[in-house]
């Protein structure tokens, strides 16, 4: 840093390697005699297996940065990074993505202070472009090999059943894959009144996706899982508002912040066709990721139900009732239809509440999204509600006609896996608040203090993720992955904090 008169100019540069090598290896032994001995040379040969893998990964970075401030009011940056994966081929390994930042704090100018606006104690614009890189497509991933795959198969040989050394081609090698690279540009501002009391700060953004890394479907009979490529464009836009107001009243100060953003994302091209994939669909011109699947009018009471509309092969009382939306009198996948819902919330929003009173404090954090469903079918540690709240067969007429959820069903099996299939039944509306954390404190006076030989006494209470009000009930609202992760638990904490 080097500073002379109004002018600071910083500079940086720096190089970085990275370097990932693992490998494994593995070993067991099984149908034990002597349980009490278990170490792998007293097990049985024929029970026997060992396996061992490996892989490595490596990135270069060479990036810079360089900052300029006049007089703390005209303020610029800029940065390059030049950034290399193992992960592509030698000829589209490297990428450059530069950003630039400026900002102009208005209330520093002579005529802003001439002007006497008592009320207005700050004002900052600020703007920056900037280009970013992924190439995370996956640990053991590269996507321009032709990889083998090697493995143990039986095989039927003179009377015989032996094990044999396996290898095949498992993914198609792209030689031309490159980065993705996202270009943003951002316009904010940034605001303070009454001596800072209220300040307001507030962005606008858009973002452009170019050669999104995507997974692109080709023919069954190909013999390779879907390969990663350059496959798509998408477009972003959106806003972020924070406003907070701070204060002190004799001995009490507090303070409430409020925040809440919005964004979208839309594919705007998307090479070959859609790619639909664990219920979502990526499709140009439509947002990114939305909900893809059958409309859902609720479950078959009785065969005669059945009978009397199109339904899927083998279906029976309990199942769900999928809408013919193309009215070709049968239900096929192309009955099915974007939801225009995802996981991703249209509205992200949190408040802060924060006192302090003769060393007494308190801080309140409340956070909430809104316009979002999740999927909640179910899956692995589900909850009872699914068992006890289904369709079953000796219940009533009119218990089932109440039942919350379809028959029971083997959702790998194909033979029954009608329910398992993409609706809107399994859909809900994943908006929610949340109480996230509090805390309330006390430290106590420095005088007592003192006298036990310390600098600082404070204990606390806490508490995260006391209460939800949501519509999914059952579920948390926030668990992307559907209800197979583990749920957001509510904790309690008590402490003390002490300082020599």
């Amino acid at each position: 840093m080097k500073s002379f008169g109004k002018h600071d100019i910083t500079l940086m540069a720096g190089y970085e390697n990275y370097v990932m090598k693992k490998e494994e290896l593995t070993a067991g032994r099984d149908q034990y005699e002597l349980t009490q001995y278990p170490y792998l040379n007293i097990g049985p040969e024929d029970y026997m297996a060992n396996s061992g893998t490996g892989s490595e990964y490596t990135s270069n970075s060479v990036f810079g940065r360089a900052i300029y401030s006049y007089a703390d009011r005209y303020l610029f940056q800029a940065n390059i990074r030049y950034d290399g994966s193992s992960r592509f081929a030698s000829q589209y390994r490297w990428g450059t993505f530069p950003s630039f930042s400026a900002g102009w704090v208005v209330s520093e100018e002579k005529f802003m202070k001439n002007a006497n606006i008592d009320w207005l104690s700050f004002l900052k614009l600020r703007t920056s472009w900037g280009m970013l890189g992924n190439e995370r497509i996956g640990d053991n991933y590269f996507p321009y090999m032709a990889l083998m795959t090697f493995n143990n198969a039986l095989f039927y040989k003179d009377g015989a059943v032996v094990s044999e050394k396996t290898a095949a081609q498992r993914n198609l090698a792209v030689e031309d894959i490159t980065w993705e690279t996202t270009t943003s540009t951002d316009i904010g501002v940034d605001l303070g009144f009454l001596n800072n009391r209220l300040r307001v700060t507030a962005d606008y953004y858009w973002k452009k996706t170019k050669d999104m890394l995507l997974s692109i479907e080709i023919p069954y009979s190909m013999g390779y899982a879907n390969p990663k490529n350059n496959a798509g464009k998408m477009s972003t836009t959106g806003f972020d508002l924070e406003i907070s107001w701070n204060d002190r009243i004799n001995d009490f100060s507090y303070g409430i912040s409020a925040n809440l953003s919005d964004f979208k994302s839309k594919i705007d091209y998307l090479r070959n066709s859609d790619i639909i994939s664990d219920g979502k669909v990526k499709r140009a011109g439509v947002l990114f990721n939305e909900w893809y699947g059958y409309v859902c009018e609720g479950i078959y009471q009785t065969q005669e139900e059945i009978d009397a509309t199109p339904h899927l092969p083998g279906t029976k009382p309990g199942d769900l009732i999928y809408q013919d939306t193309n009215g070709d009198k049968s239900i096929t996948w192309d009955d099915a239809i974007r939801i225009d819902k995802s996981t991703t919330p249209k509205w992200i929003f949190g408040l802060t509440l924060n006192g302090a009173w003769k060393g007494i404090d308190l801080n309140v954090f409340f956070q909430g999204q809104a316009d979002a469903e999740q999927l909640v079918m179910p899956a692995m540690n589900m909850p009872t509600d699914f068992y006890e709240g289904r369709w079953i067969e000796t219940n009533t007429a009119e218990e089932n006609a109440s039942a919350k959820w379809p028959r029971a069903f083997m959702k790998a099996a194909a033979v029954d896996n009608r329910n398992s299939l993409s609706s809107t039944w399994w859909l809900r509306d994943a908006s929610f608040v949340r109480l996230k954390s509090v805390e309330l404190g006390y430290t106590f006076p420095n005088l007592m203090v003192k006298k036990l030989g310390l600098e600082k006494l404070r204990i606390y209470a806490n508490g995260n993720n006391l209460f939800t009000i949501d519509s999914m009930g059952i579920f948390d609202p926030e668990m992307t992955a559907g209800i197979k992760g583990y749920p957001i638990q509510r904790t309690l904490t008590f402490g003390v904090n002490v300082t020599f």
